[in-house]
């Protein structure tokens, strides 16, 4: 009889060992983790992926994040006593060091000297002291005290010396990855701080219905805090300064790789690739991942709920327990590599 009792005791010890419901979760983010690596995704957030299974609405910037990173000075034209390469080199002296992606279209140009005392405005351009004058170059309103439009203004901030009109084309595979994430189901959004026109020839371009012009890091944040008021879940995808203080408030942030350090310190997620491909596949594995714990867990839960009573009954010997419990660990680490196999998303690039 007590020998009985003692095998009782031992499959129902080894038969109720929550072995699978301990795995459920980390199985599953171990291979995810495998996946977004070969993606070229790297998580830095803890519940990253499970707030971004969840987003809604995805808010995109522009320079930088959509376009290309290849900015192209289409139009310059000096004003008052100025010459053109003398505004040239002044514009280039401000923006040898700044961090914008604009400012890659002056990198092929010889600097007026060294640039001292330099400061950016967030949402307005950038000023400093050129040989002894004080020099801004942005915003037609910041940089030389005009009516806003779609150029970028050299100026003392009262008289412009010079209007630019910069170029932009869009990453190859951005229709795409805005195609794919609304065929997903979810909302995109571009919100920059650029003119009215280009941001509008961007988004039709590309496919997104919802664009705000001439947004300044504030604006960028409010308009996302405006979305989760709604009740949406808002993932933010940027690369610049500007967008750090949005990729903090948004409930997710994915930050472009080859863009600021700070926006990448302040992103949940960082893309290593130029791929936008990327977003919508790590969308796709997120949701992926979500689906497969909830799995696992309801497996879990299931066998412990059916095989104890039944050990407490006297019908499972104790090496069929360690059996059952043996096979619904592997059965939950099997289903958690299913996210190690490309995706329906994953194969797009």
């Amino acid at each position: 009889m007590s020998s009985l009792r003692a095998k009782l005791t031992l499959a129902l010890l080894v038969i109720s060992c929550p072995c699978a419901l301990a795995l459920a979760a980390p199985a599953a983010l171990a291979a995810t983790h495998g996946t977004l690596a070969r993606l070229g995704v790297l998580a830095l957030g803890e519940a990253a992926l499970d707030r971004l299974s969840a987003v809604t609405d995805v808010v995109f910037d522009k320079t930088g994040t959509l376009s290309d990173g290849h900015p192209v000075l289409s139009e310059v034209t000096a004003l008052g006593d100025h010459g053109r390469d003398e505004v040239l080199a002044i514009a280039a002296a401000l923006e040898s060091d700044s961090g914008h992606p604009l400012a890659r279209a002056f990198a092929g140009i010889a600097p007026a000297g060294v640039a001292t005392d330099v400061r950016a405005v967030p949402g307005q351009g950038i000023e400093g002291e050129v040989d002894g004058v004080r020099w801004r170059l942005g915003r037609a309103g910041f940089a030389a005290g005009g009516e806003e439009d779609d150029a970028i203004w050299l100026g003392d901030g009262r008289q412009a010396a010079a209007r630019f009109r910069i170029s932009e084309s869009a990453r190859p595979d951005a229709a795409e990855a805005v195609a794919l994430l609304r065929g997903m189901g979810l909302r995109v959004h571009l919100s920059s701080g650029d003119a009215e026109g280009p941001v509008r020839r961007f988004a039709s371009e590309l496919g997104i219905e919802r664009a705000h012009a001439r947004q300044s890091p504030e604006d960028k944040l409010d308009y996302a805090r405006s979305l989760q008021a709604e009740g949406r879940v808002v993932a933010m995808v940027g690369d610049g300064l500007n967008d750090a203080p949005v990729l903090a408030g948004a409930d997710v942030s994915i930050a472009i790789g080859e863009g600021a350090a700070l926006a990448q310190r302040a992103a949940d997620l960082v893309l290593a690739g130029r791929s936008l491909a990327r977003v919508p596949e790590t969308v796709d594995v997120a949701r992926r991942t979500r689906r497969v714990i909830r799995q696992n867990i309801a497996w879990a839960l299931a066998y412990n709920v059916l095989a104890v009573p039944l050990a407490a009954a006297g019908m499972v010997t104790p090496w069929l327990a360690a059996l059952g419990m043996a096979a619904s660990s592997l059965l939950v680490t099997g289903n958690a590599l299913r996210l190690a196999r490309p995706g329906r998303k994953e194969s797009i690039a």
